[in-house]
């Protein structure tokens, strides 16, 4: 079933289905005027949806230069399959009289459920930062992802192919639109900043890395901030929900199996399969495009295992080779090299993404070589209170970096000022940009490792030392005596290192393997995994 506006949208598929075999990705289809708003408006615009803190922080460091054009861009882009479809989005342009330089940035928003509430149709609050970037002198792009705004069909949640396809393909079409429309005098200079929030933190590791791989001519990714994402899907995220029965909100979950069977189509045979009755019934029109996330929220149980069949739930938590298993490790944002400025940002107190998702990601490219990284703590604030520091935190680098406006912020001291958060928990040296720390620096912090060193007595096996450099004792605290096999997988879940034993300890020589993250997958009595970390 779909929403009218994917019916009334039917014949701009067919177009775009006919011309799928001469158009490139990132081809404009079509071009809508928004509308256009004072410095004035914007920022009485932002008093309805910030709260008093919030809004004096963005008026302390918003500069209000230009009226703002608004214009919605729909282009060529793949879907979660790699098929041809098309997606929408919004440019923020700012309203100058002659032809003017200018940075681009780049936000991709939250988790969103309801079609009206895409940063294209100026509702709610994620389409706030384009009018503020813009107002301020960047050419601001939002994406809406596939599936949003006016793209057909079900968005793959939490999809980072996908996610990052629709954003670098944004950037084409508005690149093109800026460049070849004279009556935009708004120009790209070449220079990309990159933002993103929750499931948009996600998208923007995606869509660096992507950018990486296949970088846009005439655009230059010069930084990325991104706050609070669930970066190791398949590991940290997957743990914390297992170890929260109750979640306040419980619509992530099936959006998120939704989203990956529609991609890869192997999750379930039905429904039946995955969810206890009412939900497998009253689930799958929730995310139809027509709820928002709160909306769906109230429709479904706070405890959150009991929307599904145990079973089903038992294969997740302890089947590593299980198609929801796979799925989530395609899904993880941390096995690459950043190669730009990558800042990454959390808050103590999130109760939806767990901060350790910021700490593992750091973790894993520091080990990948990469002195590009930073990762800090904002504040003891819950994640949606965290949202608004994050973007104001990524303006004030942008602004610096891009010498747009005024700099001069020292951003740690801002941080320490505004928080009660204990900096101490994070080594000086480890968490600055441009510096590579030693192994034994990394040793030194607490919290990274936190998740590496657990008590045995949780999952009945040991891992010592951890991290590791030649040799790690592994311990089975259980009778049974049987056959069993022990299997090493790096963090793209491919085997390295597979053996059987019949003790209750071994010892795994790790010395050949490269520095980095690695699941540790034993199958004896029950499937037990571990995280090991490698470091020389």
């Amino acid at each position: 079933m779909k929403t009218l506006k994917k019916f009334l949208l039917a014949g701009l598929f067919l177009l775009m289905q006919i011309n799928a075999f001469t158009a490139e990705r990132g081809d404009v289809l079509s071009v809508i005027p928004l509308g256009t708003l004072t410095p004035e408006q914007v920022m009485q615009n932002l008093q309805l949806y910030l709260d008093e803190t919030s809004y004096s922080l963005t008026d302390l460091f918003t500069y209000k230069k230009y009226p703002v054009n608004a214009v919605k861009i729909i282009y060529h882009t793949i879907n979660g399959k790699g098929y041809p479809t098309f997606a929408s989005g919004v440019v923020f342009l700012p309203a100058v009289t002659e032809t003017t330089s200018m940075p681009v940035f780049s936000y991709l928003h939250g988790t969103l459920t309801r079609d009206l509430d895409a940063p294209s149709n100026l509702q709610g609050t994620e389409s706030i930062i384009g009018w503020i970037m813009a107002m301020d002198g960047y050419i601001a792009v939002l994406p809406d992802y596939i599936g949003m705004g006016d793209g057909p069909g079900l968005h793959p949640y939490q999809h980072a192919a996908s996610e990052a396809s629709a954003s670098v393909d944004m950037l084409k079409a508005a690149l093109f639109f800026c460049t070849t429309n004279p009556l935009v005098y708004a120009k790209p200079n070449g220079n990309l900043y990159l933002s993103g929030y929750s499931q948009g933190a996600h998208a923007a590791l995606a869509t660096q890395n992507e950018l990486q791989a296949n970088p846009i001519p005439g655009l230059t990714l010069r930084k990325t901030v991104a706050g609070s994402g669930a970066y190791s899907l398949s590991y940290i995220q997957k743990k914390y929900l297992f170890d929260h029965p109750v979640y306040p909100s419980p619509s992530f979950l099936p959006y998120l199996l939704l989203s990956y069977q529609e991609v890869y189509g192997n999750l379930y045979g039905n429904l039946n399969q995955v969810f206890a009755a009412p939900y497998n019934l009253t689930i799958p029109p929730l995310f139809y495009g027509m709820n928002t996330v709160d909306e769906i929220d109230v429709q479904l149980p706070a405890y959150w295992k009991t929307m599904f069949v145990p079973q089903y739930l038992w294969n997740i938590q302890y089947n590593y080779f299980h198609p929801v298993n796979i799925a989530l490790r395609k899904n993880d944002v941390i096995n690459w090299k950043p190669e730009t400025d990558l800042n990454l940002y959390y808050c103590t107190c999130d109760e939806l993404v767990a901060k350790e998702n910021s700490m593992l990601a750091y973790l894993s490219f520091l080990l990948k070589g990469s002195d590009k990284v930073s990762c800090l703590p904002v504040g003891p604030f819950k994640h949606a209170e965290c949202a608004p520091f994050v973007l104001l935190l990524s303006k004030i680098q942008f602004d610096c970096a891009s010498g747009v406006n005024p700099c001069g912020i020292d951003l740690l001291s801002l941080l320490k000022s505004a928080s009660t958060t204990d900096l101490s928990d994070f080594n000086s040296a480890v968490m600055n940009v441009g510096q590579f720390p030693a192994a034994d620096e990394i040793i030194q912090n607490k919290e990274l490792l936190t998740y590496f060193n657990e008590s045995a007595s949780l999952n009945n096996i040991d891992i010592y030392p951890n991290p590791a450099s030649d040799l790690v004792n592994i311990e089975l605290h259980t009778n049974a005596t049987s056959v069993s096999r022990i299997s090493l997988f790096d963090m793209q879940g491919k085997l390295v290192m597979d053996k059987t034993f019949n003790t209750n300890a071994i010892q795994l020589n790790v010395k050949p393997l490269k520095n980095g993250v690695y699941q540790i997958v034993l199958n004896s009595d029950n499937t037990l995994t571990k995280t090991l970390v490698v470091l020389k």
